[in-house]
């Protein structure tokens, strides 16, 4: 008996409690675009990244934060959802899953998995990734009562650069999230400017 309880608190350890959002970093937010790009305010983007050996179905789950939810899913009209078009449903292993706003031009040479509707605001967002048990995987910014963690709007040194995750094994928290510094960039905004982020790419903050 005494050796169930041990074998019980080594796993606990290991894997913390399930649903726990600090300690469940299967998938992950790992990078926003809230003040979109030098093309347009609005071409806001979202990158999700997979911690597992194993690809990861996210078909059931929801990302949402204050007024938006977008569903992982077939896209019903009606329903109380800001996903527009659903074109993956699956993250591949140790892979990233990009969703961009409004259309498929916000970050124009990358395919995105999902386009949704709505803005995050300038002000600051706490955004939750939900999986299809109704429990919280992981968030973004949460807990910050003085807008975003990171990430620069176009009066900073450099424009509209993305909120990195530094380590997408670590939770949410001040310290594990930084701006795109430039020395990594991927992808083109909808005139053709490089982005100061890397969306389906490694972030340059790790």
């Amino acid at each position: 008996m005494k050796k169930c309880f041990v074998l019980i608190a080594i796993l606990i350890g290991l894997f913390g409690p399930q649903g726990n959002a600090q300690n469940s970093q299967i998938v992950v937010i790992n990078e926003i675009a809230w003040a979109g790009s030098l093309a347009s305010p609005n071409d806001e983007w979202i990158e999700l990244f997979n911690n597992s050996d194993r690809a990861i179905s996210l078909t059931g789950w929801v990302l949402r934060w204050e007024g938006k939810t977008i569903h992982f899913g077939e896209v019903e009209e009606g329903a109380d959802n800001n996903a527009r078009e659903v074109r993956n449903t699956v993250i591949p292993a140790r892979g990233y899953y990009l969703l961009e706003r409004t259309d498929d031009t916000t970050v124009n040479n990358i395919e995105a998995d999902l386009i949704y509707t709505g803005s995050l605001r300038n002000s600051g967002e706490q955004i939750e990734l939900v999986d299809n048990r109704g429990i919280v995987i992981d968030t973004a910014n949460n807990g910050s009562d003085e807008g975003w963690m990171a990430g620069n709007a176009n009066s900073d040194t450099v424009a509209y650069a993305s909120m990195e995750r530094i380590s997408a094994r670590a939770p949410d928290q001040l310290d594990n999230w930084s701006s795109n510094n430039g020395s990594e960039r991927r992808g083109q905004d909808a005139s053709g400017n490089n982005i100061n982020g890397t969306p389906k790419f490694r972030n340059s903050a790790r």
